[in-house]
């Protein structure tokens, strides 16, 4: 009777540890596929994100939609697309085994220029109440219009950014997420996700 009881109480145990390390499995491969880590390395978005600040790109929200479903879906992804204001993580578009952190001015088919050091979209003066540094008085863009499934982006440290004055735009495909937090370095490199240099 005993041993009964003892081969049953084994079948249990041995069952509830594998449905424990399936389940850990399950979410350490929801959060590799969600989220990923990046370590900031410069300060193009100063004070906002600071030079070592931890920054987690959360991917759920600009997932493409599937060629299966394309004749379904209004756009090209599942949930939302990148907007005006948001921070996004992606590619640097010449080269992409870079990475770069910064906010999106204008979308596609908006009229982007600047004027005195101020950003003018759509003919429009934009409020930026993030910015703390002075944009350069001096600076001029003559106005462009944004191409389809294109991205103007700036850093919120305009005298030092390197950005789309720079380079011009980047595309959805060079997006790899919108910024969701930031977090002390001192734990950037979790078991979760490999911590990135981010520009």
């Amino acid at each position: 009777m005993s041993m009964k009881i003892l081969s049953h109480s084994t079948k249990s145990l041995i069952r509830e540890s594998i449905e424990t390390i399936l389940l850990i499995s399950l979410i350490i491969s929801v959060f590799h596929i969600s989220l990923q880590n990046f370590q900031v390395e410069g300060s193009s978005m100063d004070p906002n994100i600071k030079e070592g600040n931890c920054v987690v790109a959360e991917k759920v929200t600009y997932w493409k939609k599937p060629e299966l479903f394309s004749n379904y879906l209004h756009d090209n992804y599942i949930f939302d697309q990148p907007n005006r204001g948001e921070v996004v993580i992606f590619k640097f578009p010449n080269d992409p085994s870079r990475f770069f952190v910064k906010r999106i001015i204008a979308i596609e088919g908006d009229s982007v220029e600047i004027k005195y050091g101020n950003v003018y979209v759509n003919n429009i003066k934009i409020d930026e109440p993030y910015l703390t540094h002075l944009n350069s008085e001096s600076e001029y863009l003559s106005p462009a219009i944004i191409g389809e499934n294109q991205y103007y982006v700036l850093g919120d440290n305009r005298t030092g950014s390197n950005d789309s004055r720079n380079w011009g735009t980047i595309s959805d495909e060079h997006i790899i997420g919108k910024y969701f937090f930031k977090y002390g370095s001192n734990i950037c490199n979790s078991f979760l996700t490999s911590s990135k240099g981010l520009r």
